[in-house]
Order: C-alpha cells, then structure tokens, then sequence
C-alpha cells in the first residue's frame, strides 16, 4: 500500500508541473494573438485574421483608426471568449483592457510615424548623412519597441486576471487547435 501512496505522490508534481507549463504556454498563446492584430493594426500592414487590416476594417489602403481596430478587435475577442464559457461581465472586462492597449498604442504609432519621418529627411537629402541624427533615431525607434511591448504584456496580464486558470488553458487549447500546431 505504501508503494501505491509513493507513486500516487511521486506522480503529483509531474502533474503539476504539467499544468504550470500548460498555463505559461497558454500565456505565451494568448500573447501572440493579443499582439498580433494589435501590432498589425498599429504597423498598417497586412496580418491578423487572415485578411488586410486595409481595406473592409480600415477604410480602402487608409491607415486602420483606433476606432477600426477596436471594433476589429471586439470581433477577435468574441470570436477567442466564446468557447470558454466567459461571462457578459468577463468579456466586457477584456474589451475594456484591449481598447485601453489600442489607445496607447496607437499613440506610440505617431511616434514611429514621426521618426520614420526623420529617417526619411536623413537618407533623401544632402550629400553626406549625419549618422549621430540616425543613431539617435534608432534608439528612439528601440524605446518604442520596447514601450510597445510592455503594453502588450501588461495587457494580457490584465486579461489573465480576468480569465479563471481553467479558461486560459481552454484558450489555449483552441488556439493551438486552430494554428494547426
């Protein structure tokens, strides 16, 4: 009998383990989703749902509005939510934090816009390139990525918040389910 007891508790932290390793996948999951429309809309480049963030959820090759990629992004939210039995109250919560994430994000884009302005003028100009003024550019351009990406994690750890352990893994799951992975 104490045989069985040794194994059944030998066998616990391997099932544990098993399950914080699921729930880091499952947030590493939810990140690439979350970011990936959200980056898309922000770059104006094709990505997120399989079609152009031009065009239908942009307004014909015009840059996405924050407005565009929030309504684009409830359907996205739905559209994740809806299998894992998530509350009115859950869903409306996790709306609000994605909005909140467009909104500053999209701020950080007219910066971006801003210096991409700047590497313009540097390289289409003079006869000589000031390196110091794209040195300085580039840096800027590092700060926002990373800017940008603390805002992304800060997100979906807000969402995570929201999610009960058993929802995030069920993400997860139909994530993985529907990458084919």
């Amino acid at each position: 009998m104490e045989e069985k007891s040794d194994v059944t508790e030998g066998a616990k932290p391997g099932r544990r383990r098993n399950v914080v390793y699921a729930l880091i996948g499952a947030g590493a999951l939810i990140t690439l989703v979350a970011a990936r429309p959200i980056t898309a809309a922000i770059q104006n480049t094709a990505g997120g749902f399989h079609h152009s963030w031009r065009g239908h959820w942009g307004g014909g090759g015009e840059a996405m509005s924050p407005e565009a990629a929030k309504e684009h992004l409830q359907v996205a939210t739905k559209w994740m939510l809806r299998d894992i039995d998530a509350s009115a109250e859950q869903q409306d919560r996790v709306n609000a934090i994605v909005a909140g994430a467009v909104d500053d994000l999209f701020r950080l884009r007219d910066r971006h816009q801003q210096n991409r302005d700047a590497f313009h003028a540097q390289l289409g100009g003079g006869a000589t390139v000031d390196r110091a003024a794209l040195e300085e550019i580039r840096k800027s351009e590092m700060g926002l990525a990373d800017e940008a990406s603390k805002r992304l994690v800060q997100a979906l750890a807000d969402v995570s918040d929201v999610l009960t352990p058993e929802q995030r893994l069920a993400l997860a799951e139909r994530i993985h389910r529907h990458h084919g992975n």
